[in-house]
């Protein structure tokens, strides 16, 4: 009887362990043309740092899908647990994470209060393609994002903020 409880207590803890398969889902939009068409998706690793006075960091796995004016970003803990979706139209800036729907003005605010800072996300978009775009304060490292890796780095104005993003392969 205890080999059989050792047995279950094992596989239920290498299936906690076990990092799920996440599907992509269709964002409808009321500003798609074409819904069908394919979107863009990355998925993998993010970890977003602010330096200064009340330093904070925010890691977590990610599921990306759209572009920088309609767009879904599901955010992971390690467990696989959904810690929060973030959904963009040009009408509509809204933060699910279990309650209910916050809503924002700007992908500015949706990005601070996710991850303690505004993030350029037109920028990020192209960077995460391998496009080399200007934004005023931060520096992007796309040396290795053909291998996965985004580094990016906003040095002004302070407090510092450190981007990296590892894309599963």
């Amino acid at each position: 009887m205890r080999v059989w409880w050792l047995v279950v207590l094992t596989g239920l803890m290498l299936v906690g362990c076990a990092t799920p398969n996440r599907s992509a889902k269709t964002l409808s939009t009321s500003s798609s043309v074409n819904n069908s068409l394919q979107q863009p998706e990355w998925q993998g690793r993010i970890s977003v740092q602010v330096l200064g006075d009340s330093p904070s960091s925010m890691s977590a796995s990610f599921l990306l899908r759209g572009d920088a004016k309609n767009g879904e970003l599901d955010l992971f803990s390690p467990l696989g647990t959904t810690l929060g979706s973030l959904q963009w139209t040009p009408q509509l800036v809204q933060l699910s994470d279990g309650g209910k729907p916050k809503y924002f003005n700007s992908m500015a605010e949706l990005t601070e209060q996710t991850t303690g800072t505004a993030l350029p996300i037109d920028a990020l978009f192209a960077w995460l393609q391998g496009r080399d775009v200007h934004v005023t304060g931060w520096q992007a490292d796309l040396s290795a994002v053909p291998q996965g890796t985004l580094f990016a780095r906003r040095t002004d104005p302070a407090p510092e903020v450190t981007l990296r993003i590892k894309l599963d392969q």
